[in-house]
Protein backbone atom coordinates (compact mmCIF):
# COMPACT_ATOMS: atom_id res chain seq x y z
CA UNK A 1 0.00 0.00 0.00
CA UNK A 2 2.72 2.31 0.89
CA UNK A 3 4.82 1.68 -2.31
CA UNK A 4 1.73 2.37 -4.39
CA UNK A 5 1.31 5.65 -2.88
CA UNK A 6 5.06 6.45 -3.15
CA UNK A 7 4.54 5.29 -6.92
CA UNK A 8 1.48 7.36 -7.11
CA UNK A 9 3.35 10.38 -6.33
CA UNK A 10 1.73 10.62 -3.17
CA UNK A 11 4.92 11.41 -1.59
CA UNK A 12 8.84 11.45 -2.49
CA UNK A 13 10.60 9.01 0.54
CA UNK A 14 9.53 6.39 2.99
CA UNK A 15 10.71 6.35 6.26
CA UNK A 16 10.99 4.29 9.99
CA UNK A 17 11.17 5.57 12.79
CA UNK A 18 11.32 4.33 16.86
CA UNK A 19 10.47 1.16 17.93
CA UNK A 20 13.16 -1.63 18.59
CA UNK A 21 16.71 -1.89 16.64
CA UNK A 22 16.18 -5.57 16.15
CA UNK A 23 12.49 -4.77 13.84
CA UNK A 24 13.92 -1.70 12.65
CA UNK A 25 17.13 -2.89 11.36
CA UNK A 26 14.84 -6.11 9.86
CA UNK A 27 12.66 -3.39 7.88
CA UNK A 28 16.07 -1.81 6.88
CA UNK A 29 17.51 -4.77 5.25
CA UNK A 30 14.16 -5.11 3.33
CA UNK A 31 15.80 -2.15 1.02
CA UNK A 32 12.33 -0.57 0.86
CA UNK A 33 12.93 2.72 3.23
CA UNK A 34 14.83 5.60 2.33
CA UNK A 35 15.71 7.16 5.95
CA UNK A 36 15.57 5.80 9.14
CA UNK A 37 15.12 8.07 12.55
CA UNK A 38 16.53 6.18 15.81
CA UNK A 39 16.17 8.45 19.03
CA UNK A 40 17.96 7.82 22.85
CA UNK A 41 20.42 5.02 21.35
CA UNK A 42 23.07 6.54 20.06
CA UNK A 43 24.46 9.09 22.56
CA UNK A 44 27.67 9.55 24.55
CA UNK A 45 25.73 7.24 27.35
CA UNK A 46 24.56 4.73 24.83
CA UNK A 47 25.65 3.28 21.71
CA UNK A 48 22.96 0.29 21.36
CA UNK A 49 22.59 2.37 17.53
CA UNK A 50 26.10 1.79 16.72
CA UNK A 51 25.00 -1.77 14.31
CA UNK A 52 22.11 -0.16 13.47
CA UNK A 53 23.71 2.60 11.77
CA UNK A 54 26.43 0.05 10.15
CA UNK A 55 23.44 -1.53 8.72
CA UNK A 56 21.59 1.72 7.12
CA UNK A 57 25.17 2.62 5.49
CA UNK A 58 25.30 -0.91 4.02
CA UNK A 59 21.77 -0.19 2.51
CA UNK A 60 21.74 2.94 1.33
CA UNK A 61 19.21 4.22 3.88
CA UNK A 62 20.04 8.20 5.70
CA UNK A 63 20.35 7.43 8.99
CA UNK A 64 18.73 10.17 11.55
CA UNK A 65 19.97 10.13 14.99
CA UNK A 66 17.49 11.70 16.99
CA UNK A 67 17.82 12.90 21.03
CA UNK A 68 21.74 13.01 21.02
CA UNK A 69 21.15 14.74 24.79
CA UNK A 70 19.61 11.48 26.16
CA UNK A 71 16.00 13.21 26.87
CA UNK A 72 18.06 16.49 28.69
CA UNK A 73 20.98 14.68 31.04
CA UNK A 74 23.57 15.35 28.32
CA UNK A 75 22.20 18.77 28.11
CA UNK A 76 21.25 19.92 31.71
CA UNK A 77 23.96 17.95 33.70
CA UNK A 78 22.97 14.73 35.56
CA UNK A 79 22.83 16.38 38.94
CA UNK A 80 20.12 18.88 37.07
CA UNK A 81 18.39 15.90 35.06
CA UNK A 82 18.80 12.59 36.58
CA UNK A 83 16.98 11.13 33.68
CA UNK A 84 17.61 9.03 30.72
CA UNK A 85 15.05 8.18 27.89
CA UNK A 86 12.77 9.91 30.04
CA UNK A 87 12.94 7.93 33.10
CA UNK A 88 14.88 7.42 35.95
CA UNK A 89 18.77 7.02 34.78
CA UNK A 90 20.67 4.50 36.10
CA UNK A 91 23.36 4.48 39.28
CA UNK A 92 25.98 3.69 36.08
CA UNK A 93 24.72 6.03 33.41
CA UNK A 94 24.83 8.95 36.40
CA UNK A 95 28.41 7.74 37.38
CA UNK A 96 29.02 8.23 33.55
CA UNK A 97 27.41 11.25 33.48
CA UNK A 98 28.96 12.66 36.06
CA UNK A 99 32.28 11.58 34.87
CA UNK A 100 32.10 13.23 31.05
CA UNK A 101 30.69 16.51 32.13
CA UNK A 102 33.95 16.46 34.72
CA UNK A 103 35.64 15.55 31.47
CA UNK A 104 34.64 18.40 29.47
CA UNK A 105 34.85 21.39 32.32
CA UNK A 106 38.45 19.69 32.49
CA UNK A 107 38.65 21.24 28.61
CA UNK A 108 36.24 24.14 29.09
CA UNK A 109 33.99 22.49 26.43
CA UNK A 110 29.95 22.38 27.90
CA UNK A 111 28.95 19.30 28.28
CA UNK A 112 25.72 19.85 25.71
CA UNK A 113 28.81 20.48 23.45
CA UNK A 114 30.12 17.28 23.20
CA UNK A 115 26.83 15.46 23.37
CA UNK A 116 25.75 17.04 20.17
CA UNK A 117 29.07 16.88 18.20
CA UNK A 118 28.76 13.02 18.95
CA UNK A 119 26.22 12.83 16.75
CA UNK A 120 27.60 15.46 14.38
CA UNK A 121 31.12 14.31 13.60
CA UNK A 122 29.51 10.66 13.20
CA UNK A 123 30.04 10.00 9.17
CA UNK A 124 26.86 7.34 8.77
CA UNK A 125 24.92 9.96 10.80
CA UNK A 126 22.75 11.76 8.06
CA UNK A 127 21.12 14.24 10.16
CA UNK A 128 21.12 14.59 13.84
CA UNK A 129 17.27 15.87 15.26
CA UNK A 130 17.56 17.88 18.56
CA UNK A 131 14.53 19.33 20.33
CA UNK A 132 14.60 22.65 21.80
CA UNK A 133 11.88 23.93 24.36
CA UNK A 134 12.50 27.58 23.31
CA UNK A 135 13.18 29.50 19.93
CA UNK A 136 16.18 31.41 21.92
CA UNK A 137 17.82 27.87 21.97
CA UNK A 138 18.39 27.59 18.45
CA UNK A 139 20.93 29.81 18.31
CA UNK A 140 22.47 28.32 21.65
CA UNK A 141 22.72 24.78 20.18
CA UNK A 142 24.07 25.99 16.77
CA UNK A 143 26.64 27.55 19.10
CA UNK A 144 27.34 24.18 20.67
CA UNK A 145 27.34 22.37 17.40
CA UNK A 146 30.72 24.54 16.25
CA UNK A 147 32.50 24.56 19.74
CA UNK A 148 36.05 23.38 19.62
CA UNK A 149 36.51 19.88 21.23
CA UNK A 150 39.77 18.43 21.33
CA UNK A 151 40.61 14.66 20.06
CA UNK A 152 42.08 14.25 24.05
CA UNK A 153 38.48 14.84 25.54
CA UNK A 154 37.28 12.51 22.77
CA UNK A 155 39.22 9.65 23.61
CA UNK A 156 38.42 10.48 27.64
CA UNK A 157 34.48 10.35 26.32
CA UNK A 158 34.73 7.12 25.35
CA UNK A 159 37.32 5.55 28.00
CA UNK A 160 34.67 6.50 30.48
CA UNK A 161 31.80 5.10 28.12
CA UNK A 162 33.63 1.39 28.17
CA UNK A 163 34.13 1.06 31.64
CA UNK A 164 32.01 -1.10 33.05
Amino acid sequence: MLLQCKEEGLFEHLGIAGGPLDLMTRFVETDLFEVAISHNRYTLLNREADAFWDTCQRHHVAAVNAAPYGSGILAKGPTAYPRYMYGAASELLLAHARQMETACARYHVPLAAAALQFSLKDPRISSTIVGISRPERLAATAELAQWQIPQELWSELDAIFQQP
